[in-house]
């Protein structure tokens, strides 16, 4: 089952609905609490490479017209695991939306500084005013079966294209997923090894729950039911753009970037099936042939 592995999911409340509602009407500055989980990329800890002790400080700051102040927090290695932003403001999303960029910032300046890998992990959001509360972590799937005699082996011209899908899966960030995801698609709709026996690439759509199941549907439901070719047209602009950027040395603020997400994860889901189609062709063809 493909499942989005991207941390910019929908915020999750944790409270009820009416504490949400209130929260959402009242206009008055007030302190919103933002605490980010943090981890290392690479080994997969869920803490970063910086001692406790050095961080006995509570920073003060401005940040897009709202005062706010930073606490850091450890885990039972003494690493900093957590980092927690109190925003004096008048809307919790614009809170987090300005600590999100912010937060990414110093862990890029962190990652420069001490050449360890640091990214953010999932975040928790508070409005103690009304009592709302709101989570975002990455989702944690259970183990699956699979058979290994049906997927034992798999036609030589297909093995690149399916280790590209691979790094499409296991990318943490949006712009890599999408440029892995999109290349795989521009093949498919080009007709273009390994794709070059597929058909029906003009009755291939963009369904509802593609849209549902990868987090798109809140960021282009215009996509709905249209030709999948045509959504690739799409990623092609969102891929040029990406690479302009890179070459022109301009970083991306992906983690606030929220359609990129989507798209990102769109196309990893729309090349996981046109991949799955190949193969079960192929498979049909064989078995035919074989009678």
């Amino acid at each position: 089952m493909w499942i989005p592995y991207d941390l910019l999911g929908a915020l999750k409340s944790e409270t009820d609905a009416e504490t949400i509602r209130r929260s959402k009407a009242d206009r008055s500055a007030r302190d919103v609490l933002v605490g980010f989980f943090v981890r290392n990329p690479v080994t997969q800890s869920w803490d970063v490479d910086v001692r406790m002790p050095c961080l006995d400080r509570v920073l003060p700051g401005v940040m897009h017209g709202m005062a706010y102040e930073i606490s850091f927090h450890g885990g039972e290695a003494g690493k900093l695991g957590e980092i927690i932003y109190r925003v004096q403001a008048s809307d919790p999303m614009a809170a987090l939306s300005a600590a999100l960029q912010d937060v990414g910032n110093r862990l890029a300046r962190w990652t420069l500084e001490l050449g360890r890998g640091m990214a953010v992990a999932g975040w928790r959001m508070a409005d103690p005013a009304h009592g709302a509360r709101w989570r975002c972590t990455p989702f944690r799937p259970s183990a699956l079966d699979i058979d290994l005699d049906a997927v034992g082996d798999m036609p030589d011209d297909m093995k690149p294209a399916i280790r590209l899908y691979q790094r499409a899966r296991n990318a943490a960030d949006p712009s890599w997923r999408l440029l892995n995801a999109s290349s795989l698609l521009r093949l498919w709709r080009d007709g273009a090894a390994p794709f070059t026996a597929s058909g029906g690439r003009g009755q291939r759509l963009v369904t509802f729950e593609m849209l549902v199941h990868s987090g798109a549907l809140a960021y282009a439901p215009d996509l709905r039911d249209r030709p999948l070719a045509g959504f690739v047209d799409e990623l092609v602009g969102l891929q040029a753009k990406i690479l302009s950027d890179l070459a022109a040395g301009t970083a991306r603020e992906d983690a606030a970037d929220w359609r990129l997400v989507a798209m990102a994860g769109l196309a990893d889901l729309a090349a996981r099936d046109v991949l799955l189609a190949e193969l079960a062709m192929r498979r049909a063809s064989a078995l035919a042939l074989a009678c």
